[in-house]
């Protein structure tokens, strides 16, 4: 594991470095609120009926880990408070929603997030790879701004990718060692991946094909594999129940929300809707291609290429590992596909697949050229991993400074200003922003749309905050470049609030904007 240790290392620094980013929408939903509602009913369920957002639209592994997040109020109040609830409530309900404690649950998310390195780059060595190809494995993974920002989240995408990662890790000890006793760790594993976000019990099938191909392998009877399937998914179930109870506790309300996330995903989420089938199938790989693997779009294009050799060479193997993982990718694009809004959290639980595959494609493709050239094939990959860890370490920063709005300010100007010949249209409300900041005004900054401009520029908070029903997602290069904390990918999350920021775009894509020029004047 030794030389995992810089990857991991580098990822938890950022991690923690860009931790505090503010705030996000999703956080308190059958989260934080959820715990609110025990504390006020006494009932340890995550969705009490009438406390808005403590529902069952996540499963409870998210409750839970909340509530780890409070271990020394709990701690505290087992040891020297009266056991009741109005006793637990006032230990807890003043300092529910305070910074200290949502920064604790957002460390415990992200350092299970970061298990997902742990578990790529040991699936490598399981299934025989040197190593290092399970370093660049793990390197790809670790240097994806997606998979990075998303790990910082209180929120289950990652969280579930880590523990669909540890049941195939299971399940590729299994069948390599011929021990059982793997796929009911497996099984455990995929249950606690459908207790933190449904979609997860896709898994648990993966689990029970390789066990039955493993005993099928063996020569045993088909009653002993029908037990045996038996076992497994009422493991899994098992686990599942015991992290979310609701479904039998309170199974009417469970499943209805359940249907209502259904038909939030059938038929569109604002500007997150997409067209179901090949019209979402086709922006989901173009995410793959463009975005998944490295902020930058070389970089990303590039790894996407070797993750397609890959994803080639591992069908071709032919193994039962290799053809689990590659069903299991495809029937979990395909299934998202059939929806009817993006939203590319969802994607996250195939992104250490994918490095994997891109992992493959490397050294295949390296055993393939010349001795002359791998230097320089190593020196290109190099070069590319240090520019997706340096974007991650620049937008860290500019988490931990978001609060210092001057540097921003001056990050702008001097970019417009750079470029004299290029008339840029900016809002009323960001000239006024500039001056309360202290930036001097480039020349070629106006605020006449009467004068002939190429680009438009303005604020976070005048558009897509304002907009948010109709600001598109999903449209990458819709700015040309963003000036402010760089918390999240604001092209697939354009209506992440909480942190001003100042938008440049060209006047082809402001025009496809539901911001328009007579509101952007006016003071």
């Amino acid at each position: 594991m030794l030389p995992l240790l810089p990857i991991l290392i580098c990822f938890l620094w950022i991690g923690f470095y860009g931790l505090d980013f503010g705030t996000h929408w999703d956080e308190p939903s059958a989260k934080f609120a959820s715990v609110k509602a025990t504390l006020q009913t006494g009932v340890f369920l995550q969705g009490a009926e009438g406390i808005f957002a403590a529902t069952y639209n996540y499963g409870g592994v998210n409750y839970l880990l909340t509530w780890a997040g409070l271990a020394p109020e709990v701690s505290h109040f087992l040891t020297h408070d009266p056991f009741t609830r109005e006793a637990l409530s006032a230990a807890i309900s003043p300092i529910l929603y305070e910074h200290p404690v949502r920064m604790r649950v957002r460390r415990i998310y992200l350092v299970l997030s970061a298990l997902s390195l742990v578990w790529l780059y040991w699936l490598c060595l399981i299934l025989g790879r040197t190593r290092v190809e399970a370093f660049l494995a793990a390197a790809i993974l670790g240097g994806s701004w997606e998979f990075g920002y998303h790990s910082r989240w209180i929120a289950p995408d990652v969280v579930m990718a880590q523990f669909a990662l540890l049941a195939f890790l299971c399940i590729a000890l299994g069948l390599t060692r011929k021990t059982r006793r793997w796929f009911d760790f497996a099984a455990v594993a995929a249950g606690l991946a459908t207790g933190t976000k449904y979609p997860g019990a896709l898994v648990v099938l993966f689990v029970i094909a390789a066990a039955t191909r493993m005993q099928w392998q063996m020569g045993e009877r088909w009653t002993s594999i029908l037990k045996r399937t038996a076992k497994l998914g009422g493991i899994a179930f098992a686990t599942f129940v015991i992290t979310s109870p609701g479904i039998l506790i309170d199974p009417f309300r469970f499943v209805a929300e359940l249907k209502f996330e259904r038909e939030i995903y059938a038929t569109g989420f604002f500007g997150h809707t997409v067209k179901p089938g090949l019209t979402h199938l086709l922006a989901i790989l173009k995410y793959f291609f463009l975005e998944l693997f490295s902020p930058y779009w070389t970089v990303s294009g590039l790894l996407a290429v070797l993750c397609m050799i890959g994803l080639v060479i591992l069908g071709k193997e032919m193994r039962a590992f290799n053809v689990l993982a590659l069903l299991f990718v495809g029937v979990y694009v395909f299934y998202f596909s059939t929806q009817g809004a993006m939203l590319v959290r969802n994607l996250m639980v195939v992104a250490p697949f994918l490095c994997l595959a891109a992992a493959r494609g490397i050294m295949a493709l390296s055993d393939r050229i010349r001795p002359r050239l791998r230097w320089g094939f190593a020196t290109i990959l190099g070069v590319a991993l240090l520019l997706s860890y340096g974007w991650q370490v620049d937008a860290a920063v500019t988490v931990k400074f978001r609060h210092h709005q001057e540097d921003f300010v001056s990050q702008f100007t001097d970019y417009v200003r750079k470029s004299p010949s290029v008339p840029v249209l900016m809002s009323a409300k960001l000239s006024k922003y500039l001056h309360q900041y202290g930036g001097q005004i480039p020349q070629n900054l106006t605020t006449d749309p009467t004068i002939p401009h190429d680009k438009v520029a303005f604020l976070q908070s005048e558009g897509a905050d304002v907009h948010w029903e109709k600001w598109p997602a999903n449209w990458w290069g819709m700015y040309e470049t963003s000036f402010g904390a760089r918390e999240v990918n604001l092209e697939a999350y354009p209506t992440f609030v909480g942190n001003e920021r100042i938008h440049l775009t060209s006047n082809r894509h402001f025009e496809r904007l539901p911001l328009k020029t007579e509101e952007m004047i006016k003071p």
